[in-house]
């Protein structure tokens, strides 16, 4: 469906012309694609490093003056393993979940030893070189801040859930790979086995107390600056709030086009219901295609909630996205209202309004769906739409070709729009029914768009629990990838829950000195 198989002719027919010195005046233009990750549903999800993935600094410690045995654990239940296929997580089939248990245990701790020993011995550094290498396929002429860290040791890194961060991570951007081709790294011969390593084997990084309590080379942010263009002072407030912006377009648009639709049906007394799923579909295409590059095109608060949750979003970065999905239904019912004004007046003449309201919001479409019914229909169209969303975005099932993620969603939205509008509306979008409740109110319309229970327990109740259940459907069955919670060790999502909580505490000042003080009565 994507087109031809890519050739480097194919390629270099498609790339636009570049007048010299172009990129001297606008140095973004020359920054790599994938200079950030952006959790996108027009090309498949970035792949990051979350804290409940890795172990802390401590953690490696007590492995390291408590170590065991290679396999020790699934030696004790009597099975003969090759540690090394341990290690690569071939784990053969056993109808005792213990013997699994005590593989997988195995398999994780020899990871993280090796990880260890390879930081130690400097090796982290090709593993980057190798990853960004990977990542970049265009020159960059950014210049780059330098680490804190050694610059003999770059480090890996890992996405917080609070912030946002590039991961073109090679020092020099791929300057470097052009000056300094890679070469092949000569086998050294291991040296022989020390009954005493341990003891001389020192941890600088480790003790170090200005390090972070997680293992900086893969916690630690590298802090780097992205190239911006910012000719005028707008361009300093859009490069702030790009992502934001390109967010609330994409919604308008589509939400504008949708509402439309629904209008011209409605109003024309005379068209197929199918024909505004269609054009829902096409509209969310369009959407995506418009701001799936800059925001992710999200459009839906759920969604953004299920890739913070599922997939590592920052989560610094949701506030302004529900702002902007909210804002920009709003808008688009009032644009859409204002189109039709003339037209809705002269429907209003010899129709009850309700025709209008059900082209903007969703209900129970009939008086005999109960509430029951109604939460069910939301529900299962969300579980079905995060699914596929996760489905398109792993670059491990089967991903679309080049620039038709877009065209699949908005394919997506229409077959789930044709079977279960019929009943409620499909929303799966809490913005999407509560952005234009709140412009027909403001446009006169009755508080009854409030008194039914719906509009919480449909949009609202309905689509979360549906994305998230999707999602962990999804994962549980299908995804292996090591960001998802459903594939975190208990302990880890524990240590997780813990940490964020500590964070939130320091945010707020909360100590717990000062809660002790708090607690104690007052004489």
């Amino acid at each position: 469906m994507a087109g031809p198989e890519e050739t480097p002719q194919l390629r270099m027919a498609q790339e636009p012309f570049v007048q010299p010195g172009y990129g001297d005046l606008n140095p973004s233009y020359e920054q790599p694609a994938n200079a950030k990750p952006v959790w996108s549903l027009a090309k498949p999800l970035p792949r990051v490093v979350r804290p409940g993935m890795v172990p802390t600094k401590q953690e490696l410690l007590e492995q390291r003056a408590n170590a065991q045995l290679p396999a020790e654990n699934s030696q004790r239940y009597g099975l003969d393993v090759d540690p090394n296929d341990l290690e690569e997580g071939r784990i053969a089939k056993t109808t005792d979940p213990r013997k699994m248990a005590a593989q997988v245990e195995d398999a994780r701790l020899q990871r993280e030893q090796a990880f260890m020993e390879k930081i130690l011995n400097g090796e982290a550094q090709s593993t980057r070189l190798g990853s960004s290498r990977r990542m970049s396929r265009t020159s960059s002429t950014r210049r780059r801040r330098q680490s804190r860290w050694n610059n003999d040791q770059d480090a890996l890194s890992a996405v917080e859930e609070g912030d946002s961060q590039t991961t073109e991570d090679a020092p020099g951007g791929n300057d470097y790979f052009a000056n300094n081709p890679m070469n092949d790294i000569p086998e050294q011969e291991e040296p022989p086995l020390d009954e005493d390593a341990d003891e001389k084997v020192q941890i600088p990084i480790f003790d170090d107390e200005d390090h972070p309590e997680d293992l900086h080379p893969l916690i630690e942010e590298l802090i780097e600056d992205e190239v911006h263009n910012n000719h005028t002072t707008w361009s300093v407030i859009r490069t702030h709030h790009r992502e934001a912006l390109a967010e609330a377009l994409g919604v308008f648009v589509q939400l504008t086009i949708g509402f439309c639709a629904d209008l011209s049906v409605t109003i024309n007394d005379q068209g197929n219901p199918n024909t505004t799923a269609l054009a829902w579909g096409w509209a969310t295409m369009m959407g995506i295609y418009i701001s799936g590059g800059v925001s992710g095109a999200h459009f839906n608060p759920v969604i953004t909630i299920m890739l913070w949750f599922y997939r590592g979003f920052p989560k610094s970065k949701m506030p302004e996205y529900f702002a902007a999905q909210f804002l920009g239904a709003f808008c688009a019912a009032l644009a859409a209202y204002g189109v039709y004004y003339e037209s809705i007046h002269h429907y209003l003449q010899t129709n009850a309004e309700s025709g209008i309201i059900t082209s903007f919001v969703t209900s129970q479409r009939e008086t005999w769906i109960g509430p029951g019914t109604a939460f069910g229909n939301e529900f299962l169209g969300t579980v079905m739409l995060s699914c596929t969303v996760l489905a398109l975005g792993d670059d491990q099932n089967a991903p679309p070709g080049a620039g038709m993620n877009s065209f699949i969603v908005g394919l997506v939205v229409t077959c789930l729009s044709t079977v279960f509008a019929y009943q409620t509306g499909a929303a799966f979008n809490p913005s999407r029914d509560f952005g234009p409740r709140l412009a027909l109110l403001a446009l006169g319309y009755p508080g009854e768009l409030f008194r039914n229970a719906y509009w919480f327990y449909g949009p609202w109740v309905g689509a979360l629990s549906g994305a998230m259940g999707g999602a962990f459907l999804y994962d549980f069955f299908i995804f292996t990838g090591g960001e998802s919670p459903v594939n975190y060790p208990w302990e880890r999502t524990q240590r997780a829950m813990r940490k964020s909580r500590m964070k939130w505490g320091r945010r707020l000042h909360i100590s717990k000195k000062e809660k002790e003080d708090n607690d104690e009565p007052k004489v």
